[in-house]
């Protein structure tokens, strides 16, 4: 069944036929998803579905410019689809869940009518809402888990599935006479060794989060929204105390995250699920993976920075941010100490420095093998440090442009960034590369005008290679310390 609704529909109780069945509510935004959100709908038509419940899926047609809505259609059987189109959103996916939660919870714009009672009462017969993107493929059995561990207890507000990336078939498995084999690799179903090794960092960062908030007692620090199942009470209270027109504060990119910690502050809590997985679209090339984790970590660190130290979440964001740079200043000093100590004879080698590698490989060598369906591959690169190289410097790039993103008086629209980069029309940014190159321009023409020479670089560093050694020393055995309690805390039976 597929129908298109509108809030007055709601307002006028003509949604629902059936006045007394309990309820799951889905609710899905939608922009632009003609390639993604067929395998979606597949996936709900196939979902174990709670004795006596009714699964109704509401999607927000936001702004769609290509055949969404026709897919849509085409994948509506054995599914009940209502469809909205979103009014006047300006607001990104914050905007068009909202509005999808005002059709149960009632619009507070001026002028707005008001849901009748009728309405209502069989809105509170909702039992749970599935909050889930439109690029995700959910196991059969991951709303029947999700649904029982939300009421395993009454103060749990949601639960939050186990996510993995989906792993793009390689290249050379389409064979040369293939007619759709260009759209198989445009639609990201196929991709190169560069696809395929982003999407396994991508798996191992998903590993990594999912367990330690397993090992943090199954504490969600994010309901992703991905796939998130939550209970409607907690929703109505969100929406009644902090009067966002809806469920989604769309002032931040990381609308989620804003959610999870609302939450929490009126008593909810968030947690992980045990076992239920779903399965999520990676990001297949550098800028749109660069975009996406740039989303990410512009909202995460925007909250930090207005929270201060007032939550537990945005203490471990602090600690998690010293960490990071602190690893990258070792690894900068290390490329600085190390080659003029050699120079000037005076290299002394201290195995204290290798603890950290040797932590680093342990450490994620495990997370890969915990990643459902690993690779060999992405198992060795673990091993040998390089795939975990890759993640600092890539963090560190990110981060760094995400904290000169916050110092910006007009911020840019990260959203916009992030779909852009996936559609393949984004503009390349040469401003670093040029800033680079002059830099090493400069630098060789002082070195051949005898401005600057070698030896004098070295004679300036010399006075501070010992307290830079000592310096390095110390945050090596600090950042081993971190590395050694994560290890303790990751190696129980928990699966990512």
């Amino acid at each position: 069944m597929f129908r298109k609704i509108t809030y007055n529909d709601a307002v006028n109780n003509r949604i629902f036929n059936d006045p007394v069945s309990s309820r799951i509510a889905v609710m899905l935004p939608a922009h632009n998803e003609e390639k993604s959100i067929k395998s979606t709908l597949d996936s709900l038509s196939k979902l174990k579905i709670p004795d006596e419940c009714i699964l109704d899926v509401f999607i927000a047609l936001d702004n769609c410019s290509d055949d969404t809505e026709l897919v849509i259609k085409e994948n509506s059987h054995n599914l009940n689809i209502y469809a909205l189109d979103t009014v006047d959103n300006h607001e990104r996916k914050a905007g068009a869940l909202n509005q999808l939660y005002r059709l149960f919870l009632g619009d507070m714009s001026e002028g707005a009518e008001k849901l009748s009672e009728e309405h209502l009462k069989t809105s509170n017969n909702i039992v749970a809402f599935m909050g889930i993107d439109a690029d995700v493929y959910l196991d059969k059995d991951c709303l029947i888990t999700l649904y029982s561990e939300l009421n395993s207890k009454y103060n749990i507000g949601g639960v939050s599935a186990n996510y993995k990336r989906l792993m793009p078939e390689s290249k050379r498995r389409i064979l040369a006479y293939d007619v759709e084999g260009e759209d198989k690799i445009n639609e990201g179903k196929h991709g190169g060794v560069i696809a395929r090794f982003i999407t396994a960092q991508q798996n191992k960062s998903f590993a990594s989060w999912t367990l330690e908030q397993k090992t943090n007692g199954f504490s969600a620090s994010i309901l992703g929204g991905q796939c998130t199942l939550f209970r409607p009470q907690a929703l109505r209270e969100i929406y009644n105390h902090f009067k966002l027109n809806g469920v989604y504060d769309n002032t931040t990119d990381t609308e989620d995250l804003l959610l999870t910690q609302e939450l929490r502050e009126l008593g909810w809590k968030p947690v992980i699920s045990v076992s239920a997985r779903c399965y999520v679209d990676s990001m297949k090339d550098m800028k749109s993976y660069v975009s996406q984790q740039l989303k990410w970590s512009v909202g995460k660190l925007d909250y930090t920075t207005k929270a201060g130290v007032s939550t537990n979440y945005a203490r471990k964001n602090w600690i998690e941010e010293l960490t990071l740079f602190m690893n990258g200043a070792i690894r900068v000093m290390l490329l600085i100490l190390v080659p003029t100590s050699v120079a000037l004879g005076d290299f002394k080698w201290s195995w204290i420095w290798a603890i950290p590698l040797v932590f680093s490989a342990i450490l994620n060598t495990i997370i890969s093998i915990k990643v459902p369906r690993h690779r060999f591959i992405d198992v060795l690169l673990s091993i040998t440090t390089i795939s975990a190289e890759f993640s600092i410097w890539f963090d560190l790039y990110v981060h760094l442009k995400s904290w000169k993103e916050l110092s910006k008086s007009e911020r840019s629209d990260t959203w916009a960034m992030q779909y852009a980069a996936e559609s393949g029309v984004s503009k390349s940014h040469s401003s670093g590369l040029i800033s680079f190159i002059v830099v090493v321009l400069l630098i060789i023409s002082g070195i051949y005008f005898n401005v600057i020479s070698l030896d004098s670089a070295i004679i300036a560093i010399k006075p501070y290679i010992a307290s830079g050694f000592q310096i390095l020393t110390y945050m090596t055995l600090f950042t081993s310390v971190l590395m050694m309690f994560k290890l303790f805390r990751i190696r129980g039976n928990f699966k990512a």
